[in-house]
């Protein structure tokens, strides 16, 4: 049996030898492409579940918050996902953001135990799907001169009909597409009008002009109301309360000047009971509080309040503003002769680049007009974590309020201006164990009546002893309840100008209407943050995510090293110049009614510093020029390495590998 099979290998491998060797060749790749394909057919089908993700920041991991969400969907959830391949082809950038769209979608489905579906469709320009489009509420942007639109957005509706969509996919809140459509597809879930619950000294809803009485037209509601009643049902509280009513889903307190101490006990509980709170305080209101020979330059009384902010670990300056002279912006003082316009330090336009690009909060915000701000700090041994969201540059500083109020110099202030080297926090997130800041219970009040119980007729004793057990039972009641501790979510701004249709918003009349037209993204600030703490858990703990292309590190180390040697340069430069106005200042010699006399040595020392502002200005553009050149250079070698190199280094490896054979032959 064994000379029988070795005799039949002994013919195969004869019958091989014999085929001539381009027919071996091409057999051997045609039974490799079939295996690589088996291979592929099979892990794509045994191994469809199993992702792997390599990105930086987890780019494509579905955060815990997220599956959270998608786990408690109790009914379907339909969602249409509206893309022009067109518009794939005119920007790829669109394709890419599409494919993690995609991608995104199917591992909600997946997690949602399918209770979410999802279809796509190609709007192609004047069809029933580009109507639906529109219908809906999706904007497209332009793909040719004939008109054609382009559109990439998402609409969800639930089983109630009630519908949520995605605009637009903007190229600029990639970062956030998880945050977006986890956002859209709770709001399906929980089809209920989150409620804020208002309380406020300010009058944000309009109301009666303290300057005017009832003989001035009231003030009209602030544009910010009007937003954020677009989105959420507002109910304002009245601010002697004894607790926050249980359908409020985040409360919103605008400057607690003078708050009772019952209504700082109901705050205190509302938070410690996981209540979600976003406070707005200000050392200065200078535009909502209309100022009155009674209050102007008066300190907000944050007593109450203030206890609160120390329960929570915060502290908070009453007396100090933030100053910033890289963020000031550029106002007019007085008037006629007396006009003067200037950088004043106070009011401030932050950018971008002041809040944490990590947070969702600063998605799409680029500009913040504030005035007057506070700034918060974490109190020493605190038990909460401060989380900034906005802050002011390394150059900002802290300011009397004396000095910015009622009568601001703001001349005097750039003059005296003194970089403090740290950033100071105008907004952040509080969270984590807090105490409460009344461990006793409810803060007792006393009151007129209580006064009046021992004139009473003895007669009346066994009722006032009747209405004196009602109480206690009604105290110890009220203490079981007391909270002496919990886990707080508050978001805190120490600002309340930002609200003031002044600082980011243009109101015109036109044909009868009011048009709103925005200079800065305040309104979007506050909206985002309402409905980030109204969301769930998921929305709360979402981070945005990473973006895919990242900028090369060495061109930008390069960069900076260029910088600081300009920045040095430029010191020096300036160092020059004002040694050089000292001198001037010295040579001059000035009578009563004299003219000014150089002599020749004074002149030739006034050309040798000039000389000397000139040379030091050529080694400025040097150093531009040196920052060019070394980038210029990395460049050239990053081109070289991805276009020649690889060729470069597979015909050297030809050359020794054709060499090594024709050797071995010889």
């Amino acid at each position: 049996m064994a000379t029988k099979r070795t005799s039949s290998s002994e013919r195969h491998a004869g019958w091989l030898s014999r085929l001539p060797r381009h027919t071996l060749a091409w057999t051997g790749l045609v039974l490799a492409g079939i295996a690589f394909l088996s291979i592929n057919l099979i892990s794509a089908t045994a191994l469809r579940s199993v992702k792997a993700d390599f990105t930086k920041e987890g780019l494509y991991t579905i955060s815990e918050g997220t599956r959270r969400a998608l786990s408690q969907i109790e009914e379907p959830i339909d969602v249409r996902v509206y893309y022009s391949h067109k518009l794939g082809e005119a920007a790829p950038s669109f394709a890419k953001n599409f494919e993690r769209v995609r991608t995104l979608l199917e591992q909600y489905r997946s997690i949602s135990g399918n209770k979410l579906r999802v279809s796509y469709i190609d709007p192609e320009p004047f069809s029933d799907a580009e109507d639906r489009a529109v219908a809906a509420g999706l904007r497209g942007i332009r793909l040719n001169p004939e008109g054609d639109l382009g559109y990439f957005g998402m609409v969800g509706a639930n089983s109630t009909d009630d519908e949520e969509t995605i605009g637009f996919f903007a190229p600029e809140r990639e970062r956030f597409i998880e945050y977006d459509v986890t956002k859209l597809i709770y709001a399906l879930a929980n089809p209920k009008k989150p409620v804020i619950g208002l309380l406020s000294t300010l009058p944000l809803e309009g109301g009666l002009n303290p300057m005017m009485g009832m003989r001035g037209p009231p003030l009209p509601p602030q544009m910010v109301m009007q937003q954020i009643r677009e989105v959420f049902e507002v109910k304002s509280l009245s601010k002697e309360l004894d607790e926050i009513p249980e359908d409020i889903d985040v409360l919103m307190v605008v400057q607690p000047d003078g708050l009772s101490a019952k209504t700082a006990y109901a705050i205190d509980q509302f938070a410690l009971k996981g209540g979600r709170i976003l406070a707005f305080v200000d050392p200065v209101p200078e535009t909502l509080q209309p100022p009155s020979p009674m209050s102007m330059g008066a300190t907000p009384n944050f007593d109450e309040f203030g206890k609160l902010l120390k329960a929570w670990g915060i502290e908070f300056d009453a007396k100090q503003v933030a100053g910033d002279i890289e963020h000031a912006r550029r106002v007019q003082f007085g008037g006629g002769v007396n006009n003067v316009v200037t950088d004043y330090v106070a009011w401030l336009s932050l950018g971008s680049s002041n809040l944490d690009q990590g947070d969702v909060l600063s998605a799409g915000i680029e500009r913040l007009n504030l005035a007057s701000t506070g700034f918060l700090n974490a109190a020493e041994g605190a038990t909460t974590k401060l989380a900034p969201v906005v802050q002011t540059s390394s150059q900002a500083t802290s300011i009397p309020t004396e000095k910015v109020s009622p009568m601001p110099d703001a001349v005097a202030l750039l003059r005296e201006y003194k970089p403090g080297g740290k950033p100071l926090v105008i907004a952040a997130r509080i969270s984590g164990e807090a105490k409460s800041a009344y461990p006793d219970g409810p803060p007792k009040e006393e009151k007129a009546e209580d006064k009046k119980s021992e004139d009473n007729e003895s007669g009346n004793a066994a009722d006032a002893g009747a209405g004196s057990s009602d109480n206690a039972s009604e105290s110890k009641e009220a203490s079981a309840e007391h909270r002496t501790d919990g886990n707080i979510n508050v978001l805190l701004v120490a600002d309340t100008d930002l609200l003031s249709d002044q600082f980011w918003v243009d109101v015109r009349e036109f044909l009868g209407q009011q048009i709103a037209i925005p200079n800065a993204h305040n309104s979007a600030f506050v909206v985002g943050a309402l409905e980030n703490l109204s969301g769930s858990d998921a929305l709360l703990t979402l981070r945005g995510r990473g973006i895919v292309d990242r900028p090369f590190e060495l061109v930008a180390e390069i960069r900076r090293d260029a910088e600081r040697r300009y920045r040095e340069k430029e010191q020096a430069l300036t160092a020059k110049l004002k040694e050089l106005q000292d001198q001037l200042a010295q040579l001059e010699r000035v009578g009563e009614g004299e003219t000014i006399i150089l002599t020749d040595k004074e002149r030739e020392a006034i050309e040798r510093f000039r000389s000397e502002m000139l040379a030091v200005r050529r080694d400025l553009r040097e150093v531009k020029r040196a920052l060019r050149e070394d980038i210029d250079r990395l460049d050239a070698w990053l081109k070289f390495a991805n276009i020649g190199a690889v060729p470069l280094l597979l015909g050297v490896g030809a050359t020794c590998w054709a060499v090594l054979r024709r050797r071995r032959r010889a």
